[in-house]
């Protein structure tokens, strides 16, 4: 080694947001860590999303600030069916947040997103994963 540089072996580390671990290759910190993170962002800007604002300013914050939170360093997931269920299930509290509404209401899913109409975050994913800014696409997309 030049200049006698010593390199530390360590368990874990975190690379672009997510921890990876030498010996696992479990993605599953990495996805909770992805929701958290889009959690703490929908947290900073509770006062927008549960208040009396219409809902195409709510979609406009939580798709420049929630949804980049939620998938930043989404080009390096394996996304398999589990992940995106844990994605897709925080994103529906998100979206369900942001209409005020719980499940006892009895809406379903598909109801809550052709309101809020902000991109799943699959799509997201994808998007990020081809290099392509996910705001400047603002369209409406129909979950079935």
């Amino acid at each position: 080694m030049e200049n006698d540089t010593q390199f530390e072996n360590v368990e874990s580390y975190i690379y672009l947001g997510q921890r990876y671990r030498t010996r696992d290759k479990n993605q599953d910190k990495g996805i909770q860590r992805s929701t958290t993170a889009g959690w703490t962002a929908f947290a900073k800007h509770r006062d927008i999303f549960t208040g009396n604002i219409e809902i195409c300013l709510k979609r406009s914050v939580y798709n420049s600030c929630v949804l980049p939170a939620m998938t930043y360093s989404a080009e390096t997931w394996a996304m398999n069916t589990q992940a995106k269920n844990k994605l897709a299930a925080a994103q529906t509290k998100m979206d369900r947040s942001m209409l005020n509404i719980t499940y006892r209401d009895r809406k379903t899913n598909i109801w809550v997103r052709e309101k809020t109409i902000v991109l799943p975050n699959t799509v997201t994913y994808w998007l990020q994963s081809q290099n392509i800014n996910p705001s400047l696409l603002m369209f409406h997309l129909r979950i079935t």
